[in-house]
């Protein structure tokens, strides 16, 4: 029974910041993991990350004046940053260096082959770097990458292609490869 004796309805401002509060938190915690709740959240973050290492390194090598290395270990699927070191690094005995440790890829998400330019199978195993000049020049590739969690073909891909003139990173939905060469003979 109230105490003036007036009926009090409603929720004090305490319990509705508590309240508000609770709701935050499973809201920021569910959009947070919602990347282990869709296959295809994971196989885009991939692509993405990727995507912003292969441009982040563009960068520091221009920024820099230094050549580095985007080195993918197709086997462990996975791939890492490399500073090559110098002539005069080299002559003091320096080894190169290792930028990151291995970047993994999300669960049930693999590399499945690296193109390179003019490269019609590509690359599905082994480790291979690519180098990033100086100058902002490297060398043109497409990783494809695949999840084995979404079963539709249509869908499980991703390629991320690096254009080696502009530096441009482009992001497509499906299968792509580089077209076939023609020989210089044949005019069919």
């Amino acid at each position: 029974m109230p105490r003036d004796g007036r009926n009090q309805r409603g929720f004090t401002l305490i319990e509705l910041m508590v309240v508000v509060i609770i709701i935050s938190i499973a809201f920021t915690y569910g959009i947070v993991n919602i990347d282990h709740l869709v296959p295809s959240s994971r196989l885009g973050k991939a692509a993405r990350d990727l995507g912003g290492t292969l441009t982040r390194l563009r960068g520091m090598a221009v920024f820099h004046g230094r050549s580095y290395y985007l080195e993918y270990d197709l086997d462990e699927h996975r791939y890492r940053m490399i500073r090559p070191t110098s002539l005069a690094e080299q002559d003091a005995g320096l080894d190169e260096v290792i930028e990151t440790d291995w970047f993994d890829l999300p669960r049930r998400v693999r590399i499945e082959a690296v193109y390179f330019d003019a490269d019609r199978d590509g690359e599905r195993n082994g480790k291979h770097r690519v180098e990033f000049s100086p100058t902002g020049e490297v060398v043109g590739h497409m990783a494809q990458l695949v999840s084995a969690d979404i079963v539709n073909e249509d869908r499980n891909k991703y390629t991320v292609e690096l254009n080696g003139i502009t530096g441009l990173v482009t992001y497509s939905r499906q299968e792509k490869t580089y077209a076939p060469v023609r020989d210089e003979f044949d005019f069919r």
